[in-house]
């Protein structure tokens, strides 16, 4: 081993863990050593966007952690992939580019998150990205993370945004500007058909760097300590030192299992797994927080360009073509074409619903195996409570990081989040039935028409509901005795290591967590390098505002 001392030494080369590294090794005084389970993002099925339908489920690109029976889903277990490749869940993630609300982030002062209001994180979110449409108030180009609109259109998603209309829903061309509420088209972290990660962004351009090391199907089983200082980590390839800082960056469940295993979290967990305290903190691991959904289909009339008939064996054929010459088609879709942000009920202040929509239709399953689109054309639409009051936790139940925790997911515990839902599917049959989107439906398939009543709709989606794959919450960044990290995302009781991921969020975005992530990372990293002095070019200068 040529080397085992760095200043920083980060644990996880995800969305955060890319972020960090580009932004702190810019500083060529720092030393900076990214460690990554899983292997490289060089691979056809994740540069492929559609290549998430195989990924996110394939244990060779993705941990396949999984809920225990959860009593609130007819004791269904829950499968729960996170990405493990350089870029982590933005390798394997359905691409959707959304920030949420500037309400969320407020909330997050409110709750003891000092200095990430909406003000404060708005320039992070607009610098870091490369927008496709140009640079505005809202938006930069030039930033590490391209934006683009969807390269396909079908006229079934446009019929549908016009009954959206219809009904009364604001038509919004931009759900990552000034209200987020209505219907439009989404946008993605793609570059010109390609899947664009936080390691094409962040990663590659900074490879070349001397002071920037990577090394991937690295498993860390432990962070070692002496007293209370934070001092290096425990691999199966070695040891390794950290002058200044072990920065955190492994996901919303594998950061507060690794924190368990290395001493810190609650006495009964430690007490279970014969682990000596380090530092006790009864929230390690609680307060998780995700977006689940059930999805909903409709068969559709023969002429509707539904990408059913593009997505079974011989139409495979015409769709590999069609994008190998020209980057578009099927191979080329996000996880949703339209988005719709609602609010539940009359007197909600702010969109608590999001919906996923897709011109496609088949068996839904966390089993890739089972997983087959219908042998006719089909809808779906999910809706996905945004502001879950249900709480979960993650609990190490051995020494060994590769025993999967205990990860209870609760969805639905709380009755108002049921009901939320079950208002969404309500939302979503009204689409279907309005003009000029119920032109082209046949009949209702998931669920059955029969499934009509409240207490049936509910049933359906105990039955049904999933993740929304954004787990957050269970390393709480608060000013309280009793949050995991503080508004630095430096761990409580220790020193020299911080947490800086989904896991921090002290509640949960309006909408997919990739890009609330890739912001925690920026204002982090803009903060380390400030406290030392050493501002490194490409920064993102606080001063600008929104």
């Amino acid at each position: 081993m040529s080397n085992s001392q760095y200043d920083y030494i980060i644990v996880g080369g995800g969305s955060a863990g890319c972020v960090l590294a580009n932004r702190l090794s810019a500083d060529e005084n720092c030393s900076v050593l990214l460690l990554e389970a899983g292997r490289s993002h060089k691979h056809p099925l994740i540069a492929i966007p559609l290549g998430y339908g195989v990924t996110v489920y394939s244990p060779q690109f993705s941990f396949q952690f999984r809920s225990k029976p959860d009593a609130t889903t007819h004791n269904r277990t829950h499968a729960l992939p996170r990405g493990r490749a350089l870029g982590g869940s933005s390798s394997i993630n359905g691409m959707i580019y959304i920030r949420g609300q500037q309400e969320d982030y407020d909330l997050w002062a409110q709750q003891g998150a000092t200095g990430w209001d909406w003000d404060s994180v708005a320039p992070y979110f607009r610098n870091s990205v490369d927008q496709a449409r140009g640079s505005d108030k809202w938006h930069a180009t030039g930033g590490p993370l391209r934006v683009e609109d969807s390269r396909n259109h079908y006229s079934v998603c446009e019929q549908l945004i016009k009954t959206g209309e219809n009904i009364g829903f604001p038509r919004n061309e931009d759900f990552n500007s000034e209200s987020q509420e209505g219907i439009g088209y989404y946008q993605s972290t793609m570059k010109s058909g390609l899947r664009w990660s936080a390691a094409n962004g962040y990663l590659d351009p900074a490879r070349h760097r001397p002071n920037l090391t990577i090394k991937t199907s690295v498993n860390v089983s432990r962070i070692a300590f002496d007293g209370n200082q934070a001092v290096g980590v425990v691999t199966d390839k070695g040891e390794f030192t950290a002058r200044k800082e072990i920065l955190l960056a492994s996901g919303a469940y594998a950061s507060p299992q690794l924190l368990q295993i290395s001493g810190i979290g609650p006495a009964k967990v430690l007490d279970n797994i014969g682990i000596e305290p380090v530092q006790v903190n009864e929230n390690v691991g609680q307060n998780l927080q995700d977006h689940a959904g059930p999805p909903m289909a409709w068969r559709m009339q023969n002429e509707a360009d539904s990408v059913n008939k593009n997505l079974t064996p011989l139409g495979l054929i015409g769709s590999v073509l069609r994008y190998a010459l020209t980057r578009r088609g099927v191979l080329a879709m996000p996880a949703a074409a339209v988005g719709l942000f609602v609010r539940s009920r009359d007197d909600k202040s702010r969109p608590n619903l999001q919906f996923h929509c897709l011109p496609v239709s088949g068996a839904d399953s966390d089993d890739a195996s089972e997983q087959q689109v219908d042998p006719f054309p089909g809808f779906t639409m999910m809706p996905y409570l945004m502001h879950p009051e249900s709480r979960g936790s993650v609990e190490a139940v051995s020494t060994d990081i590769n025993e999967q925790p205990k990860i209870t997911t609760n969805y639905f515990e709380n009755q108002n989040d049921l009901e939320a839902v079950v208002s969404g599917m309500r939302i979503a049959q009204q689409l279907a039935d309005t003009r000029p989107f119920s032109d082209h439906v046949v009949e209702r398939i998931r669920p059955l028409p029969d499934c009509a009543s409240d207490n049936d709709l509910a049933d359906y989606a105990r039955v049904h509901a999933h993740t929304g794959y954004h787990p957050v919450g269970t390393c709480r960044m608060g000013s309280d005795e009793g949050a995991v990290v503080d508004p630095e995302c430096r761990v409580r009781g220790v020193n020299g290591l911080r947490v800086i991921d989904a896991s921090v969020m002290p509640s949960l975005t309006s909408g997919n967590t990739h890009a609330p992530v890739v912001m925690v990372a920026e204002k982090v990293a803009d903060g380390i390098l400030n406290k030392q002095g050493n501002r490194a070019k490409g920064q993102v200068n606080q001063s600008s505002s929104l």
